[in-house]
């Protein structure tokens, strides 16, 4: 079911990015590249009402399916006007009951849920939505691995480049490296023999890097690979968030080689410096591994989530009471 009129794009890029770029979210999963990554696989839509980015998709990850949400709403050129903001905010509500469905609204950080709270006081209830926090780190940080919080990193890389000193290099990543990225995916996520949630997230991961290595410039992606004798072993990427952020998508590495995922990262934020700040890793979707390794390199911040339903729709309320 799509709540909306238009599909995400190429060509809806410049147009999205006017409002995704321009108001100060923090929002991982509402980055262009991550809105257009996944559009096939949440059923994303879109529509500008009220001068308002109005984007709305399908729950497909926690357990029930073709459950409809809509993201936080989005100002024209970051003027956040409230009035327009409380008849967009109803107008949306009624459209989800004309769909017979309960009212979600999912990614809205601690700032945007205050907002939605005095314009519409009393409407909503707001659940911490834990496993889509966003984990941020200095991306000088990552890049230096200086300190004691970072000391083992560090020895993971110098175990690397010492290991494989004059036998790997540093590439950009791009589209021309389509073939051999995927079939590192393949490998990768066949020695890893997971099933479940994690083996459905794996293969719909699969088919988003089929789709978007092809339009990597295009798509306006930055990141690296890194080769190994010739042959790609590693690589990571990501897009622009804001002015001084850059979200993190997707890294792959093969652990064939020890200190090789210590290496990818480090390089991607390496690439980083001079031109952004802060590195987004995005969440950890409650993999308790997932949150460990990413708690490990120690974030300077937790961009929180919470999930909102109009109060009293105790249905709405049930379903999403796991994800406290």
């Amino acid at each position: 079911m799509y709540l909306f009129e238009n599909k995400i794009t190429l060509e809806s890029k410049e147009e999205i990015e006017s409002f995704v770029n321009e108001f100060p979210h923090e929002t991982s999963g509402l980055t262009f590249s991550s809105l257009y990554m996944w559009r096939n696989q949440n059923y994303f839509s879109y529509e500008i009402i009220n001068d308002f980015l109005c984007v709305s998709g399908l729950s497909n990850f926690e357990g029930f399916q073709d459950e409809p949400f809509v993201f936080p709403l989005l100002p024209r050129n970051g003027d956040c006007d409230r009035n327009k903001m409380r008849i967009t905010l109803l107008e949306i509500i009624d459209r989800f009951e004309k769909a017979g469905s309960p009212f979600v609204m999912r990614l809205i950080p601690p700032h945007m849920q205050s907002s939605y709270m005095e314009v519409l006081p009393g409407k909503f209830l707001f659940l911490n939505d834990r496993p889509n926090h966003d984990y941020v780190y200095l991306v000088d940080d990552l890049a230096e691995l200086r300190g004691r919080k970072l000391h083992s990193k560090k020895n993971h890389v110098n175990r690397f480049n010492k290991e494989f000193e004059g036998r790997y290099e540093v590439v950009p990543m791009s589209s021309a490296l389509k073939d051999d990225a995927l079939g590192l995916l393949k490998y990768v996520d066949e020695k890893k023999q997971v099933d479940g949630f994690e083996a459905d997230m794996l293969k719909m991961e699969a088919d988003v890097l089929e789709d978007i290595i092809p339009n990597f410039d295009r798509l306006g992606l930055e990141g690296c690979g890194l080769l190994i004798d010739g042959k790609l072993q590693a690589y990571a990427f990501g897009g622009r968030l804001g002015d001084d952020t850059i979200v993190e998508h997707v890294e792959k590495a093969n652990i064939d080689y020890p200190g090789i995922y210590q290496k990818i990262n480090q390089e991607f934020c390496k690439m980083c410096r001079g031109r952004y700040t802060y590195v987004n890793r995005e969440e950890d979707m409650g993999l308790l591994g997932l949150r460990q390794a990413k708690l490990s390199y120690k974030p300077v911040k937790l961009i929180e989530k919470s999930i909102a339903m109009v109060a009293g729709d105790e249905e709405a309320i049930r379903r999403y009471s796991f994800v406290e």
